[in-house]
Parts: structure tokens; C-alpha cells; sequence
């Protein structure tokens, strides 16, 4: 039986050792297989790189083919050049610019009608994409870094200019397309002028957009103090928000046909513009387009044109006529706001919304008054029934009114509807017992049941507020110009907006208990400094904490109190409200590191400010917080470039403002 088991496994472990033996030897042939393989690799790439490396036998002879092909070009350039001096002897070559579409020359920018393959006959399409001769110079967009080493060899300019899909981006290599005279030549291949591309730019005197630009963004131009020509050629389609906003020197602009776009502000402030041509396509003036362009006499209003909206021509003081078409079928009651020379203002008979009648605009459903024009001179002034509406800024440019009579059929009105300035004279408003929406009391006007003030008329040195107002509504004192105190009662709950925009004579507010809904831009824009305001202490909702009022928790600025320079927001905010610091004189403002979010227009207007950082703690910007912040260089933001969305938040000169240090 032993000698059986013994035999037994003695030819068990020779079956296992044979096993081993083969795994072994297919071990051995496994791995010379794949040396094998990995040099025959190594020898494939030696050879490939040898014919298609960067230094391989196709890529010299590429290199070659275009050392060849742009010495032509550099060769038919100089023909040329010299083919136009035997034919003219005026010919300027440093004049030339030369495009797939256009070509120019001489001081007069004589058009030819041909383009940069009239002058390299040789060049096929795909280079006339990326070639441009500018001033004489040849350029080219290298889409290679092999066509940017050859032409850099021979002597053609590498264009430095940042463009992304047609975009001309707002970056300081981009100022280079400024010229010693101060004039703007764009290279063909811009397709999009980008947000803040020249705004603000030192010594930039004339502008030409081409027609092979489409479109102008926000901020292109804007607040560039020097400009004094703009051309906008045919073919530009739409011209951006605030695109030549602040452009002061500006005199004069000729929108073409081609043009259907026109953003809001987008001659905002232009001081010494005069005349102005709009596009015959133009379907809307949007919000505040000519607003303080105060030499404005001339315009155009197309018959393409249907709605005009806030404050187009808000102070254009020397306006006097306009004649609407019979298109427009809208019309915004402060489109006119301040312009107090407007007195020839008529409407097409045609027009099927608006009527014209003693110096007031009317719905000819007779419905809302729209406004009262500079014409509307009465001391006294009847507003006639049927009348359902005023809107915000309807009676603001008659300022000669001393007595207003309101009809009983009117069922809203704001207090922003009633004439502003420091020489309003308005002393006595009526309102019929009859009327159920409305009723006034002594220069007060409230809701019927008395739980609203609505307007507080301007000569009033007293504020005296009912106890049983609740709301505050907007505009309420919004050209209280006499008071200097107002106590605010504890039953008061809500606070709008605006409240009190032209009260310059106000130093101190109080705030009662009660107040639980408080409106971040309720104080409007106060022409004053040194107001104190000030919050019961058992208020649950808001307190005042140095120059802010914040929520109770103190997690939120609700707004500034004072016009200061230099401010401090203390630690533990997380939130800079919308409006917070608007229309501020900060010179310096330092945020803190528990900041996560700034709301929307929380900085604008701010043109004192120069530079801000932003912690890394901030997680959100609203789109509009840091619009017309004029002079507003450097957003530096302690975080990865693209981890805040919607850069730049509206900074007028765009991404060259924007600095990430992470």
C-alpha cells in the first residue's frame, strides 16, 4: 500500500514540475514577444518623427513651401507699391490697407474695389483670411506657430492682437491698433468689437468702425474723453449699452441703415453731441440713450420707430422740437424728463395710440396722461377726466404749475410723477372726495383709507407722517427740499424707493420699530453729505452700525448712510445688497473676508473709485455691479480666473480691469 501511494506521488509532483516548466517557458516566449514588439515601436516612432516630427522631412518642407510662398507675397507687395508710384506719383504706400474685402489708399481713403488679392495676385483664399495689409505693414493671423516663426524670419508683423471668434477682446495688446494721431484702425478680421475693448483710452480722437464689424459691444468706447469723430459704416448691425457713453468731445454721429440695435446709455453723457442720424431700421430707443447729452438740438425720429423708453432724452436741455411718427406705440412717461426747451412737440394725426392736447400727451383711449410738456404752461393745470393713470415722471417737466387739480376717475399715481427741481412752484393739490383711490390733505396725498402717503409736496419744512400710514411708497418726498428732519412712526412697516432723491436739506431721518421691509435704494441719490440716519434699537429687522444700515443680524448691508470716501465694511457681512453703495464718492472701500455676494448695481455710479479686491470668500457678482464706475481700473479678485460667472459685471473697460491672482 506504500510503495502504491509513494508511486503515486512521486508522479504527481513530476506532472506538476513539467506544468511549471511550460508556464515558465511561456512566460519567457510572452516577454520576448512584447521586447520585440516595443522595439519595433521605438523603431517606428524614430522613423516617423525622422519624416513628420517638428524637425522631420515634411516639416522642412513645409516650412520650406511657406519660406517660398510669403517671400512672393513680400515681392508682389513691393510691384505694387511700385506699379502705383509710376502711375501716381501722389500714391502713398504707408496709406495702403488692404483686407478679403476692402482695399484703400492715399490720405483720402480712396476705395478701389478690390482687396488684398488685387495686390498679391498669387495668394490663394485661405491666406487672403489671414493676411491684412494695415498702414503699409504687412500682417498676418498665424494659425500655426511654423507660419509665425517663417513670417516673423521675413519681416511680417504677427498681429499681437487678441481676437477670439471674430471678437476683438478688451486687453491692453489691443490698444496697439491706436494709431500716434489717436485713430482706431480695425483689422479686418474683427467681427465684434468686445465689452470695454477702448474705454477709457488716453488720447483715442477718432474712431471708424467698418462695415465688416457687426457688432459693438457694451462699453466699447465708453468714457474715452477725446473722441471727437465716430464713423459707423454700413454693414454694423447693432451698436452695444453704454457704447460711447461719456464720450464728451463727441459732436456728432451718423448711425446707417444697417444699424437695428441700439443699447441702452449708449450716448449716455455725451455733453457736446448736437446732431444725431438714426437708422431708418430702428425699432426702440431704449433706457436713457441721449440721457444728459445737454447740446443735443437735432435728431431724427425714423418712421421704423415704435417705442421710446425711460429717460432717452432725460436733460437734453436744448431739445426744443420733436415730432413723433405715427408708429411709435410707446411711449415712457420721463422719456422727455428735464428737457425744459421742448416746446415744439407734435405727434402724427395718424398715430393710433397718442394724442396731443394743450401741451399734453394723452392715450386717445384716455386712459393715462403720458406728460406734461415744457408748452403746458398754466399756473394752473387740470388734468381731464377719465384719466385712470400718471405715471412716474408725467408732470415733472412743468414746473411753472402752482395748483394741480386731479381727476376723481384716477386710480394710480406715483410720487415720482410730480415736477422735480429747485424751482418747482407747484403749491396746491386737489383731489375730488369723489375720487376712491385717492384723497389729499394739506400738501399730503394718501390712500383713501390712509395707510399709504403717496407724495409730499416740496415746499413743506415740516414732515408731519399720519399714524396710520403703513407704507411709504416711492417717491413719497422725492423733492422734499425744505425739510430738515422726518420721524418715520413705528406703524410704519415699508419703506420703497426713492424716497427722498432730491432732499437736500435733510440731516436726519429717523426710523421707528416697526419697520420690516426697507427698500436698498430707498434714500434714492440725497444731494447731501453729513445726513444722519438713525434705527429704533427694538427694531427685529435693520440697525445702523457706523456708516451702514445693515440687517439685524448683521449679515447684510442694506445701504450706505453718508456720501463718504474711505469705507470699511466690517467683518461678518456676507451680502452687499443691490444699490448698497450706489452713486457713492468712494475713493477706497475695503471688503471683508466674509463677503460671499454683491448685488446688482451695488457700486454704480461710484466714479471715484479707481481700484477694489475682492476676497477670496465672494462666490457671486451681479451682472450690473460695477456699471458706470467710470474711472474704475482694477477688479482684483483673490480667486482662480472664471470661478466668478459674468465677468466683468459691467466695469466699463471690461476684462483689461479685471485681475485674478490665483
Amino acid at each position: 500500500m506504500q510503495i502504491k501511494q509513494s508511486t503515486k506521488v512521486r508522479k504527481k509532483v513530476k506532472e506538476a514540475k513539467t506544468r511549471k516548466l511550460n508556464t515558465q517557458e511561456r512566460g519567457i516566449t510572452l516577454i520576448a514577444l512584447i521586447v520585440t514588439i516595443i522595439v519595433l515601436i521605438i523603431l517606428a516612432v524614430v522613423s516617423i518623427n525622422a519624416i513628420f516630427g517638428a524637425d522631420g522631412l515634411v516639416a522642412q518642407a513645409r516650412r520650406t513651401d511657406l519660406i517660398v510662398e510669403f517671400t512672393i507675397y513680400l515681392e508682389e507687395k513691393k510691384n505694387y507699391d511700385s506699379e502705383k508710384k509710376y502711375e501716381d506719383s501722389n500714391y502713398n504706400e504707408e496709406s495702403l490697407n488692404a483686407g478679403r474685402t476692402t482695399l484703400a489708399y492715399n490720405t483720402q481713403g480712396e476705395e478701389t474695389g478690390g482687396n488684398i488679392q488685387t495686390v498679391i495676385p498669387s495668394m490663394d483664399d485661405e491666406y487672403a483670411g489671414m493676411f491684412e495689409i494695415i498702414k503699409g505693414e504687412f500682417y498676418l493671423y498665424a494659425a500655426s506657430e511654423l507660419e509665425r516663426e517663417v513670417a516673423t524670419e521675413l519681416g511680417i508683423e504677427v498681429s499681437p492682437y487678441l481676437i477670439d471668434d471674430g471678437v476683438l477682446l478688451s486687453a491692453n495688446a489691443n490698444l496697439g491698433l491706436q494709431t500716434e494721431d489717436g485713430v482706431v484702425t480695425l483689422p479686418e478680421r474683427v467681427t465684434e468689437i468686445g465689452e470695454g475693448a477702448f474705454s477709457g483710452v488716453e488720447g483715442l480722437k477718432e474712431v471708424i468702425v467698418p462695415g465688416t464689424v457687426k457688432v459693438i459691444q457694451k462699453n466699447a468706447f465708453s468714457y474715452n474723453t477725446e473722441i471727437e469723430k465716430v464713423t459707423i459704416e454700413d454693414g454694423v448691425l447693432s451698436i452695444g449699452e453704454s457704447a460711447f457713453a461719456g464720450c464728451s468731445s463727441l459732436k456728432e454721429v451718423i448711425i446707417p441703415d444697417s444699424v437695428i440695435e441700439i443699447g441702452g446709455s449708449a450716448f449716455r453723457s455725451c455733453t457736446n453731441l448736437k446732431k444725431v442720424q438714426l437708422s431708418d431700421n430702428i425699432t426702440s430707443i431704449k433706457n436713457q440713450t441721449f440721457n444728459l447729452c445737454e447740446n443735443l438740438t437735432t435728431i431724427n425720429m425714423p418712421d421704423s420707430l415704435i417705442s421710446i423708453s425711460t429717460e432717452v432724452f432725460g436733460s437734453c436741455s436744448k431739445l426744443d422740437s420733436i415730432e413723433l411718427p405715427a408708429s411709435v406705440t410707446s411711449i415712457s412717461s420721463s422719456a422727455f424728463l428735464n428737457c425744459t426747451n421742448l416746446y415744439n412737440l407734435t405727434i402724427d394725426e395718424a398715430n393710433p395710440v397718442y394724442e396731443v392736447e394743450d401741451g399734453i400727451i394723452y392715450t386717445k383711449d384716455n386712459s393715462t396722461l403720458i406728460m406734461l410738456a415744457p408748452m403746458a404752461t398754466k399756473k394752473e393745470v387740470t388734468i381731464r377726466e377719465g384719466i385712470k393713470r400718471l405715471e412716474e415722471n408725467s408732470l415733472s417737466i412743468c414746473t411753472s404749475m402752482t395748483t394741480l387739480n386731479l381727476p376723481s376717475s384716477l386710480e394710480y399715481i406715483t410720487g415720482m410723477a410730480f415736477p422735480i427741481g429747485s424751482n418747482t412752484t407747484l403749491e396746491t393739490i386737489n383731489i375730488p372726495e369723489s375720487n376712491e383711490y385717492y384723497k389729499a390733505e394739506d400738501g399730503y396725498i394718501y390712500s383713501k383709507d390712509g395707510t399709504e402717503l403717496v407724495y409730499v409736496l416740496a415746499n413743506k419744512t415740516t414732515i408731519s407722517i399720519n399714524e396710520d400710514v403703513e407704507v411709504i411708497k416711492s417717491g413719497a418726498m422725492y423733492n422734499v427740499r425744505k425739510a430738515t428732519e422726518i420721524v418715520i412712526p413705528d406703524n410704519v412697516t415699508t419703506i420703497e424707493s426713492n424716497i427722498f432723491r432730491y432732499g437736500n436739506t435733510l440731516k436726519r431721518i429717523y426710523i421707528g420699530k416697526g419697520l420690516n421691509s426697507l427698500n436698498s435704494n430707498f434714500k434714492g441719490n440725497i444731494e447731501t453729505s453729513g445726513i444722519e440716519i438713525t434705527i429704533d434699537e427694538e427694531n427685529p429687522y435693520y440697525k445702523t452700525e457706523g456708516n451702514l444700515i445693515l440687517t439685524k443680524d448683521g449679515k447684510k448691508v442694506v445701504t450706505y448712510i453718508d456720501k463718504v470716501q474711505n469705507q470699511v465694511v466690517p467683518e461678518g457681512i456676507e451680502v452687499l445688497g443691490s444699490w448698497a453703495f450706489y452713486n457713492c464718492r468712494l475713493t477706497e472701500i475695503t471688503l471683508p473676508s466674509t463677503l460671499k455676494e454683491i448685488g446688482e448695481n451695488c457700486f454704480r455710479g461710484n466714479s471715484n473709485l479707481i481700484a477694489i479686491e475682492i476676497p477670496n470668500s465672494v462666490e457671486t457678482i451681479a451682472g450690473t455691479a460695477f456699471s458706470i464706475c467710470s474711472n474704475l481700473v482694477e477688479v482684483r479678485i483673490d480667486k482662480e480666473q472664471g470661478s466668478i460667472s459674468g465677468s466683468p459685471w459691467s466695469v466699463p473697460k471690461g476684462e483689461r480691469a479685471i485681475i485674478w491672482l490665483r
